[in-house]
Parts: structure tokens; C-alpha cells; sequence
């Protein structure tokens, strides 16, 4: 019964989702520093002064004060042969980007975290934005004179990328993929068996794209039964060698539900404790890779993109649903053009519970907003500034009750200065999206 439940909830949602259409319809602030705030204390505009504290004697320096700050939240991926493009590890390095390292912390592009943590709208287990006090210092040593400090003071423990407790499967393409790159965007799904001989639950999963600079996104999608799996399979035959996929933009072209969203900047992801996605035994599973073309001409032409996973043997069954507006019309040469829909939950058999939220958008996105309004009126997400080089899980403090008969209104503004013609809903890069994924159990 519970099972069925839940299936009957993936399919309410995924319903509702679809049918979405008929709707057509930064944020740094200007403030000077706050009054009453001792002369020595420099104070960034919109950081909150009680959150300062007192300039040190001598000065803000890069060994006693700001270290520290990279070492517990920039340096797991701005080091040497991380993800990020330059290092943080040393005093030389960090001096010559001082300047601009005030301003995207100042404007909270780094360390990257879209949703707003101001506490208006839901608060996140995995915040990693700065505070208003490390923000100012920062600031403060830059306007010290980014002065060294003294080298012998001990390094602070650094902290570390989000990984899996253990790597229990990992699904591998069938053999390294030929990109077809004389398509802008080459949707592939490929079909790759588990060799799994129990029911297992996924609770969790990395990504390893083997081509980053052509590897868009990445979804596994989960066959909804072993018939699923083996029209996925004929598919795959049927487009010619075995084993190299079948083209699937738009989707899987079987019934199955995502259990892995990937976007580059998401590292790996754990779900909730105790919660877990079904992977039945034996069944293949549909791996689709997005390649965007529209990069450097140099870029290698072939993937052989792996996913690894964590599994228990029982968990709380959870599933991946969307909230969508798929109706969108982005008219060209807009500053901002707005669109919103409200998707009635009365299907739903039974409450559900929201653990997290996917957002999505492409690059004309700047904005976002998912609320709920009913049982309840409840902030779910809220992207203040859209970033779409950083798709990231966003992962509630504490789980949100959804009710049957509450809405979902799910809000997305876009800038289309750069474009002549109209802008609509569509799976490649130069389309548009509106969609909200979350991570839900009963």
C-alpha cells in the first residue's frame, strides 16, 4: 500500500507538471554603512554591522584573519588541480585577486549558493554562503592593504567537498561515446545494466563527466518496470550498435522517473538521511547525456561519462517529482520578462513531504520563485539571482508537508536582450526552461 501510494503521488505530479501550458503571463543594496557603527570599523554596504567585529590591532591580516575564511570555505575547490580555475593557497595568490575576491563575496557569488539564506524564504542544511562578518573582513583587509600577517601561525582544518560515504555501484556507459557535433545540442540515453540482485534504495550519487566541456547535464532516469527497461533496450538496438544509445531529447521516450540530476557544480549529492530512491533488482537504468556544441571547436569529441552511487538495503522510499511551467513565451529584446503559473495539488491521495528542491533554468534565466500557498502559505524556494554555471540541491532544514488541495505557483524571470526571436519551453541550450524539482516522501 505504501508503494502504491507513492506511485500514485509520482503520478499526480508528474500530471500536473504537463499540463502547464495556459499560462503566459542585482540585488545589491544601495545602503551606505549603518549608523552608529564605531569610526574604525569599515563596513561593506548591505552587511549587517552587529554581525563585525572589532578591527584588530595592527590591522586585518591574511595569516590570522582571512585564512581562516578561504580555508573553510573556498579552498576544497579553488586548490591545485580542483574544480575551480586558479588556487587560494597561498598569500601571493590570494593578494593579487584581493580586490576581486571582496566583490563576488560582497555580492555573494561566491562561495556559489543561489538560494536566498536571508531566512524569508525556508533555511538550507547545506548553506555554505558566507556571513555578513566574514564578508567584512575581507573587505577590511583589502582596505588594510591586504597586509601578510605572520606566516607561522597554524594552518585552520580545511574543509571538504560533499562526498559519498561509499561507492556501492557505478554505472558506466557501454563504451566511449562518439559526439555528434555537428548537432548544437545532442540529447543520448544510454542503457546500462546494474548486475544488482536485491532491491536496493539510492541514497546518494556523483557524477564523473568524462567530457566536462561538452557534458551539459546529466539524468538517470529509473524505468517505472522491467517492461520500461526492455522497450529502453529496444530502443537502443534499434538506432544501430548496441550499446551506443539512441537519441532522446525531451526525454527518455519510456516510462521512468529521474533518480539522478546532475548540472556541473552540484559535486555529489546524499539525500536525506534515512530516504532513498528504489532501484529495483536487475533493472537497467537509462542514463541521459545532454552535450551542448555551442563551445570551443577544440573541445574532444567523445565522453565516457560514470555515475557512482550509494545504496542501502532499506530506506524511506522517496521519488524526484517536477513543478513546471511549460507554457512559457519569452518575446526578444526583453530587459526582464516575467512568467508565473499556479498548478492546483487536489490530486494528490495523501500529504507528501518535501525534503528539497532542484531549481532549473538556462541562460537567459535570472530569477526564480516557487511558493505554496493553501494549508499553508510557505515560501519553497527563492533564486534571487539566477546562475546557471551553478545548479545546485538545496536541502530544507526540515522537511515541508505538501496537503492535497494546496497550489504551486512557480514564478521565472528572464532577460532576452540577446535574442531576435521569441524564446519558449525546450530542452536545448538556446531554449528555455521554468521548472522545480523536489525531493519528496510521504
Amino acid at each position: 500500500m505504501h508503494t502504491r501510494s507513492l506511485l500514485v503521488v509520482m503520478a499526480a505530479l508528474l500530471a500536473i507538471a504537463c499540463d502547464n501550458g495556459g499560462s503566459d503571463d542585482p540585488l545589491r543594496p544601495d545602503a551606505g554603512p549603518p549608523e552608529g557603527i564605531d569610526s574604525g570599523t569599515v563596513v561593506p554596504p548591505g552587511v549587517d554591522a552587529g554581525d563585525v567585529p572589532p578591527p584588530p590591532p595592527g590591522g586585518t591580516t591574511y595569516y590570522e584573519h582571512v585564512r581562516p575564511i578561504l580555508v573553510e570555505n573556498c579552498v576544497m575547490c579553488h586548490t591545485t588541480g580542483g574544480i575551480a580555475p586558479f588556487s587560494l593557497e597561498s598569500y601571493d595568490i590570494v593578494f593579487e585577486v584581493g580586490e576581486r575576491m571582496a566583490e563576488v563575496t560582497h555580492d555573494r557569488i561566491m562561495p556559489p549558493f543561489l538560494a536566498d539564506t536571508s531566512g524569508e524564504c525556508n533555511e538550507f542544511n547545506n548553506d555554505r554562503t558566507l556571513s555578513d562578518g566574514e564578508i567584512a573582513v575581507i573587505q577590511r583587509w583589502v582596505d588594510d592593504g591586504k597586509l601578510e600577517g605572520d606566516p607561522s601561525t597554524p594552518m585552520p582544518e580545511a574543509a571538504v567537498l560533499p562526498s559519498l560515504p561509499s561507492v556501492d555501484l557505478t554505472l558506466q556507459m557501454p563504451s566511449t561515446y562518439d559526439i555528434q557535433t555537428t548537432l548544437d545540442d545532442d540529447y543520448r540515453c544510454f542503457v546500462v545494466e546494474t548486475g544488482t540482485t536485491t532491491d536496493q534504495f539510492v541514497t546518494g550519487y556523483e557524477v564523473h563527466p568524462g567530457n566536462p566541456e561538452r557534458v551539459h547535464h546529466v539524468i538517470v532516469y529509473n524505468p517505472q518496470d522491467d517492461g520500461a527497461a526492455s522497450e529502453a533496450r529496444d530502443l537502443d538496438a534499434a538506432d544501430g550498435t548496441v550499446g551506443d544509445g539512441y537519441p532522446c531529447f525531451g526525454g527518455p521516450r519510456v516510462t521512468a522517473a529521474p533518480m539522478v540530476l546532475w548540472a556541473p557544480g552540484a559535486g555529489a549529492t546524499n539525500f536525506p538521511r534515512g530516504t532513498g530512491v528504489q532501484l529495483a533488482a536487475g533493472r537497467a537504468q537509462v542514463v541521459q547525456v545532454h552535450y551542448n556544441n555551442l563551445v570551443d571547436e577544440d573541445a574532444p569529441e567523445d565522453d565516457l561519462t560514470t555515475v557512482d552511487l550509494s545504496l542501502r538495503s532499506s530506506a524511506n522510499q522517496a521519488y524526484i517529482v517536477p513543478i513546471a511551467h511549460g507554457g512559457i513565451v519569452l518575446p526578444p529584446r526583453m530587459e526582464s520578462v516575467t512568467q508565473s503559473t499556479t498548478q492546483d495539488l487536489s490530486v494528490l491521495p495523501v500529504n507528501v513531504r518535501a525534503w528539497g528542491a532542484f531549481p532549473h533554468m538556462h541562460t537567459l534565466g535570472r530569477q526564480r520563485r516557487v511558493e505554496r500557498s493553501g494549508s499553508a502559505d510557505t515560501c519553497m524556494i527563492d533564486i534571487p539571482r539566477w546562475d546557471f554555471n551553478w545548479q545546485l540541491a538545496y536541502w530544507y532544514e526540515e522537511p515541508i508537508t505538501i496537503q492535497p488541495g494546496d497550489d504551486m505557483t512557480i514564478t521565472c524571470t528572464y532577460n532576452t536582450m540577446e535574442r531576435d526571436e521569441t524564446v519558449r519551453w525546450g530542452d536545448g541550450t538556446q531554449d528555455e526552461m521554468c521548472l522545480n524539482f523536489f525531493y519528496v516522501t510521504l
